[in-house]
């Protein structure tokens, strides 16, 4: 495909580490016996991300149930591609994942 690029060549080109992470959302319960509020955290899907975190393994979550927009940052990580949470992690082939030119030049541009 001539207007893409392989996410693989873009984490070189834009020297950002390629992960395959977990997306929690984060929920906080009130507890009015204890007077505290709980967190915790339910994983939601898998994402790809070009991050400048080497051992990033998790991120959140806003609206897990939206399709995340491709080369958007959050949190600086540039969100790719997502998966359904029983995917395999292991069986996702990162060469097969290609990006838009026009999102390939936001996130150089903005590196």
């Amino acid at each position: 495909m001539n207007n893409s690029i392989n996410v693989v060549e873009l984490a070189k080109k834009s020297g950002l580490h390629l992960r395959i992470v977990t997306s929690v959302k984060s929920f906080d319960t009130y507890n009015s016996f204890f007077n505290i509020y709980d967190s915790f955290d339910e994983p939601c899907r898998r994402i790809v991300v070009l991050t400048k975190y080497e051992d990033l393994e998790e991120v959140y979550d806003e609206n897990p149930d939206e399709p995340i927009v491709v080369g958007k940052c959050i949190s600086g990580n540039y969100w790719i591609k997502d998966y359904p949470l029983t995917t395999n992690p292991n069986k996702i082939e990162l060469e097969e994942v290609l990006v838009p030119k026009e999102v390939v030049d936001n996130i150089l541009k903005e590196l």
